[in-house]
């Protein structure tokens, strides 16, 4: 009786010894080493915490500083989630620091990620409430990327809609034997050019002492025709005076002709009578006649002959043709 009581001792210590090993094996890689450790809670406002759940993950700077204790849903003025973090005594988390949800990889655990900010920022203290950023979330953005990707797709095959209709058109065979013309056109249009410029090198080669001297020529020419300018410029300059004079003396002489001019007009004078009396125009005229059929030596009262054949005598004159339109 006391051999098996022993047995079932010995028994039962090594099953004791066992469940503390394994809970040590559990503390131990279950990372739950420093869940033995005091700490303090913090509150983060997020406006959405994309699918982030109790006990996830704190890390401050890549390094694990706390849990997630719990997460609360409030509607005051607008709706909020409060997470409260519960984060291991000693870290020290700055006001300027930002609070992420971020995920590891595409579809690990949610977990907050508290980015630093500068070393001289006052202190979280325990029980604050600091607001955090909007979450991203992954699937979201995945739709996103594949609408983004279905609207890609739609334009690459426009674009090579666009492509196949510039192949089948310009690229076809008409328009590239236009092209092959149009470059063999160009080829020899070169070729000409080339031609000309060696026979134009050459020609400028042969009269290069010709266009030398006409060069020459062509700046004497220029030489001269300054020094000319010059020149006069200076009589212009030194006949100042004169040249106003006669300038004077022309507009004077040009009025004296138009004077002239305006009482031959109006009838006054010699010639201006003569250019509108009527009666003195016809005297002239009959004087002429008798000029040319009697001589130099006719005389009003001399005899005269019969009067040639259509005139009739009037008072001893031959009748005068009318006076010509003025």
């Amino acid at each position: 009786m006391a051999q098996q009581r022993t047995i079932e001792i010995r028994v039962g210590i090594f099953v004791l010894v066992c469940l503390v090993v394994v809970a040590g094996l559990i503390i131990r890689f279950g990372k739950y080493t420093r869940g033995l450790e005091k700490s303090y809670e913090i509150t983060v406002v997020f406006p959405n915490v994309g699918g982030i759940v109790r006990d996830a993950n704190v890390l401050y700077a890549g390094i694990p500083v706390g849990k997630v204790k719990d997460i609360r849903l409030q509607e005051a003025q607008k709706l909020q989630v409060h997470v409260v973090l519960q984060l291991f005594e000693g870290v020290v988390i700055r006001r300027d620091a930002q609070f992420v949800i971020n995920q590891s990889g595409l579809l690990g655990d949610r977990y907050i990620d508290v980015i630093p900010g500068t070393v001289t920022a006052p202190a979280i203290k325990p029980g604050e409430e600091v607001e955090g950023a909007t979450s991203v979330d992954l699937t979201e953005a995945i739709r996103h990327v594949v609408e983004v990707l279905k609207a890609a797709a739609g334009t690459i095959d426009r674009v090579d809609k666009a492509i196949k209709r510039i192949d089948e058109t310009v690229l076809s065979q008409q328009t590239l034997g236009h092209v092959s013309g149009a470059l063999a056109n160009i080829d020899t249009a070169s070729t000409n050019a080339v031609t000309l410029l060696a026979e134009l090198r050459d020609v400028v080669s042969e009269n290069r002492s010709n266009i030398t001297v006409t060069l020459a020529n062509f700046q004497q020419a220029s030489a001269n025709l300054t020094t000319s300018t010059k020149r006069l410029d200076d009589i212009v300059a030194s006949n100042q005076e004169e040249v106003a004079l006669v300038v004077s003396n022309l507009v004077a002489s040009t009025d004296r002709v138009e004077a002239l001019l305006a009482r031959v007009d109006r009838g006054e004078g010699t010639v201006g009578k003569l250019m509108t009396d009527p009666t003195l125009y016809d005297e002239v005229v009959h004087l002429v006649q008798n000029w040319r059929r009697f001589g130099l030596l006719y005389k009003e009262g001399r005899k005269e002959g019969p009067p040639p054949p259509g005139t009739e005598k009037r008072g001893g004159r031959i009748p005068v043709p009318a006076r010509p339109a003025q």
